[in-house]
């Protein structure tokens, strides 16, 4: 009896009641933009990424240009102010009259041989892709960096970037955000046919730019003079000759508005025209004779930017709660679920007959993002997800839990 007594005395005691109900919660945007800036700091890149980027430039930068006769350059999140925790790093050997496939390959199979025989590491090429790349590891197997050679448009575009990120503090913590969020939904893959990151931040620059109080400038507004003096002048063509342009004989042979093809066959009636700077660009992104790239058609630094477009800058005062629901409020809207066509260019969006979303590039005119109907609807889907359970006061955390598969099928997640 004795020992029955001390072992009911030994029992823990019985844990205390639960509140009878949780807590108020804060406002949702004050709370949600308190969740975002706690996980900011996990999304920066390492200490690891950037001694790593560090070693490419001062270590396989020097080799490559010396045995190349070409100069290396860095693009992608990297350089345009998007680079986050778990990026790669992406790098461009610009080399003159090297325009053929095959030449490039022959240059990446000596990025091989130059990393190998210099004990940096090993390198593997990967000659049939679209784009054909260098992928270079440490020896162990850790991944250093992609090489491509003549990756022009990439390198403009990264630049194009990188100027709308540094016009505000908020844009490159929002994409961040919301590549995480695609990346954990499995919606930020482009070889499964989902989303690539360059789509992504087109939609951000899009909604930044139609905010009541605009966050960011149009890219029609950021025309260089070289490029604005080009695109007066087709347009005072085009109203000269309206004969023309409604038969489709002159103005509109460049196929109706196709990039470097001169105005629609609309233009003088007053639609729009090729929304792209590349229409009003002179020549090619790279001279192949000498190796350079051309000037920018777009202002680039700060304060020629602000000059251009007095009191947008700044002028928007929204936290990143406040933005990042109405991120996903607009891209969830039912309107989206069909086909639509977008312009970061001119920041106008019209209905398309393809029943997926169209991303114009604002620097090639070109669709960025080539989706099936139904791998687009699955994405919209994930989009009114996302702004429902904001609108309910779900957690961040909870848009993020990580998908079991692929919208494009797949299959399920790999290194979980």
């Amino acid at each position: 009896a004795t020992a029955a007594s001390a072992s009911a005395v030994a029992l823990p005691s019985p844990p205390p009641p639960l509140p009878a109900g949780p807590p108020p919660p804060l406002p949702p945007e004050r709370s949600l933009t308190e969740q975002l800036l706690e996980l900011e700091a996990d999304l920066q890149p390492t200490s690891s990424q950037i001694a790593q980027k560090d070693w490419v430039t001062t270590t396989l930068q020097p080799l490559l240009e010396k045995h190349s006769g070409g100069r290396l350059s860095m693009f992608g999140s990297c350089e345009n102010g998007f680079w986050m925790n778990g990026s790669d790093v992406d790098a461009c050997l610009i080399i003159r009259r090297c325009t053929q496939k095959q030449s490039w390959v022959t240059k990446l199979n000596l990025v091989k041989c130059l990393v190998q025989s210099h004990r940096l590491g090993t390198a593997e090429v990967v000659a049939k892709a679209r784009v054909p790349v260098a992928k270079v590891n440490t020896s162990d197997g850790m991944e250093l960096c992609d090489i491509s050679v003549n990756n022009v448009a990439a390198l403009e575009n990264s630049c194009f970037v990188r100027t709308f990120a540094q016009l505000d503090p908020r844009v490159p913590s929002l994409g961040r955000f919301i590549k995480h969020w695609a990346s954990r939904r499995r919606i930020n893959n482009r070889s499964e046919g989902t989303l690539s990151t360059y789509t992504l931040m087109l939609q951000l620059f899009y909604f930044l730019q139609t905010r009541g109080v605009p966050v960011l400038p149009r890219v029609s507004d950021l025309l260089t003079e070289d490029c604005s003096a080009a695109r007066d002048a087709l347009l005072a063509q085009a109203s000269a000759a309206p004969s023309a342009a409604s038969t489709g004989s002159s103005a509109s042979s460049g196929g109706g508005g196709g990039v470097g093809g001169g105005i629609g066959a609309g233009a003088a009636g007053g639609s729009s025209f090729a929304r792209a700077l590349n229409a009003f660009a002179r020549g090619p992104e790279l001279d192949n004779d000498t190796g350079e790239l051309r000037p920018l058609p777009f202002l680039s630094g700060f304060e020629d930017i602000v000059a251009r477009t007095p009191g947008l800058v700044g002028r928007n005062t929204e936290s990143l709660g406040d933005l990042l629901h109405g991120y996903f409020e607009l891209w969830g809207r039912e309107e989206f679920a069909g086909g639509r066509t977008v312009y970061v260019y001119d920041a106008e969006r019209e209905e398309n007959e393809l029943g997926v979303l169209v991303m114009r590039c604002p620097l090639t005119h070109n669709n960025v993002n080539p989706f099936t109907p139904s791998v687009w609807r699955a994405i919209h889907s994930e989009y009114g997800r996302a702004a429902y359970l904001l609108r309910n006061g779900r957690r961040f955390a909870e848009l993020c839990q990580a998908a079991e598969e692929s919208p494009a099928g797949r299959g399920p997640r790999m290194g979980r």
